[in-house]
């Protein structure tokens, strides 16, 4: 079983009657590893199963997905966000304050996701990179990358 990107094997069961018994079961091999291994207590209709935490195993992860986020080429991406079938740049008002050729952080999140075929989060890193590598910033500079209604400029449309 997969928990918290942690693999965890099947140790042992307790029926429901048991429960006090499965508690102190796994209160006690915690603290025999010293807190190194992790116990999970499983409760459904049948009792308590003990999930143990396993690190004979290395779970390996979509490599391919986790370098986009380094590995993309910033220059590309900007030009294909800024031109036709990008985002949507333009004035936009809040608070009564009009900010000029801007978009919203959250439309970008949903192009790149779409786009890049990519996840939302990798899409939020992809735009805090850019927004680090100095391609884009808040219109106010107040934050990093967000996934939200919040306004952003690149500095190509600086005036």
């Amino acid at each position: 079983m997969l928990h918290e990107k942690l693999l965890y094997t099947k140790k042992s069961f307790f029926p429901q009657k048991q429960q006090e018994q499965a508690l102190e079961y796994c209160r006690v091999k915690f603290l025999a590893s010293k807190g190194k291994i992790s116990y999970l207590l499983v409760n459904d209709p049948t009792g308590f199963t003990v999930w143990i935490e396993d690190k004979t195993v290395e779970i390996l992860t979509d490599q391919k997905n986790n370098d986009i986020v380094q590995t993309i080429n910033l220059e590309e991406l900007v030009t294909k966000m800024r031109n036709i079938g990008g985002l949507i740049i333009k004035n936009r008002r809040y608070n009564l304050k009009i900010y000029n050729q801007c978009f919203v952080g959250s439309e970008a999140v949903t192009w790149m996701q779409e786009k890049l075929n990519i996840s939302r989060e990798q899409a939020v890193d992809i735009g805090r990179r850019l927004v680090k590598e100095q391609w884009i910033h808040h219109v106010v500079d107040q934050q990093d990358f967000e996934d939200g209604y919040f306004f952003y400029r690149f500095y190509w449309d600086e005036k």
